[in-house]
């Protein structure tokens, strides 16, 4: 999480329009060995986390589509993370 709060990007290289992870992969999924940046498996892309921007890799300077968050929790039910695009193509509700 960003230290001003949490950051959701689609889950879409800019490069081809393909998912970035293989199918085999494992660990935390999206970042890099450093967990400092966001990384495309597949290209090798390197994204920086805080505005989705492509910082090496076959796609500088194209970014990562963000998509609007917002955390709901109050005393009666456990903490939520609710993620829609700001298109407004419709919401999916995830538990966090």
């Amino acid at each position: 999480m960003q230290p001003d709060g949490p950051r959701a990007f689609l889950d879409r290289c800019p490069h081809q329009g393909s998912r970035m992870l293989t199918e085999d992969e494992t660990g935390d999924p999206y970042m890099d060995a450093t967990g400092g940046l966001i990384l495309c498996h597949r290209h090798q892309a390197c994204f920086e986390p805080h505005h989705g921007t492509c910082i090496s890799g076959p796609c500088v300077g194209q970014r990562l589509t963000a998509l609007d968050v917002e955390v709901v929790h109050n005393d009666t039910s456990p903490a939520q993370l609710l993620l829609w695009e700001a298109a407004g193509s419709g919401g999916e509700l995830r538990e966090k």
